[in-house]
């Protein structure tokens, strides 16, 4: 009988690295990989404005993040001077904007993409002023960065708008790198060159950008993310894990620190503690539904079949349309056999 490592070793088509490295890059930081792995056939955008409730006014700098139903964050940007922003290339489906700034409450949004909805589409979201509660889902944005010159800003905003409107890094760089210039400690600045750099394969420019980005706003726990993705392609994984342990006490209700610490361990081979993480971040309502794909391939490594193939049902319910699903439907027969074969024999999986 093969090992359940050879089923899952090439679970979606990719040998077992390139497999989880592939799950993270799927929900990899929008901001840098945009959401072009989402489209379908159709190609929508959403303009988000951002306002004070009080007084009308537009806000700057307010981090938002895009999320889809199942798939989990899927965009991430900063507001610019405008007070808006613009997702484009996304797939029909539901999705939640959320936003937050210091000194502000969090807000969000909801909004269903359908087929035919080829214009754009406008959502307002006003920001009551008051107490954020502390370590926010993405972080609060730093003192320092509602102190930026407005030269500095702008260089920001002209490198966003290359990164994610026109696709080009190199310029975009060059545009964070002047914001920098402009204001030394540009934390945003940092971070969203950092994943440009990402886009150009520069992983050593990357990570510096990320570490500058920590070091000036350690409860952005955006550039944590990014981080921990390069040092698990870079195999760095005890590293990697003191990171994301880092990041989790900024902000435990993320789903992605359990997720990212299960794929880690796992990748070592330590099945129980990376079952450990991955039901935690299972336990998590903003979890995606690739979760269950990870779960599934830690008990089928586990020698527990049974429990793998219902982590693939339950990923089949909710995502019936994925590009996985055609190898789910190839995986789960097999496996089904074997948890028919394993309930003859005792079994020695740990529990």
């Amino acid at each position: 009988m093969r090992p359940y490592f050879g089923i899952i070793q090439n679970f979606f088509g990719y040998p077992r690295t390139a497999t989880l490295a592939a799950l993270i890059f799927f929900c990899l930081l929008g901001l840098t990989k945009s959401t072009a792995s989402q489209v379908s056939g159709h190609l929508g955008k959403i303009l988000i404005r951002v306002r004070n409730r009080v007084n009308e006014e537009l806000l700057a700098q307010v981090q938002i993040q895009l999320i889809r139903f199942p798939d989990g964050v899927v965009g991430e940007q900063f507001t610019g001077s405008d007070g808006s922003v613009q997702f484009s290339g996304l797939s029909v489906g539901a999705f939640t904007v959320r936003a937050w700034r210091q000194g502000y409450e969090p807000g969000d949004a909801h909004i269903d993409l359908r087929d035919g909805d080829s214009s754009v589409q406008n959502i307002e979201i006003s920001l009551l002023p008051g107490k954020q509660e502390p370590n926010g889902i993405g972080g609060t944005i730093s003192v320092n960065t509602l102190r930026v010159p407005e030269n500095a800003r702008k260089e920001f905003e002209r490198g966003m708008q290359l990164l994610n409107e026109k696709k080009d890094f190199s310029r975009s760089i060059a545009a964070f790198r002047r914001a920098v210039e402009r204001f030394p400690g540009y934390a945003q600045a940092y971070f969203m060159m950092g994943t440009a750099q990402i886009q150009i394969n520069d992983p050593s420019a990357a990570e510096a950008s990320l570490r500058k980005a920590i070091e000036l706003d350690s409860h952005m726990t955006a550039p944590y993310y990014a981080l921990a993705v390069l040092m698990f392609e870079q195999r760095r994984y005890a590293e990697e894990k003191e990171l994301l342990l880092e990041a989790q006490k900024l902000d435990a209700t993320d789903w992605r620190w359990s997720f990212e610490l299960a794929r880690c361990d796992a990748q070592q081979g330590r099945w129980e503690s990376a079952l450990r993480y991955g039901l935690a971040a299972s336990g998590s309502a903003d979890a995606p539904s690739k979760i269950h794909l990870l779960l599934a391939d830690i008990y089928a490594n586990s020698n527990r079949p049974r429990e793998a193939v219902a982590e693939l049902e339950v990923f089949a319910k909710l995502d019936p349309k994925s590009s996985y699903m055609e190898r789910v439907r190839e995986v789960l027969p097999i496996l089904r056999q074997r948890s028919a074969d394993s309930a003859f024999r005792p079994s020695s999986a740990p529990r």
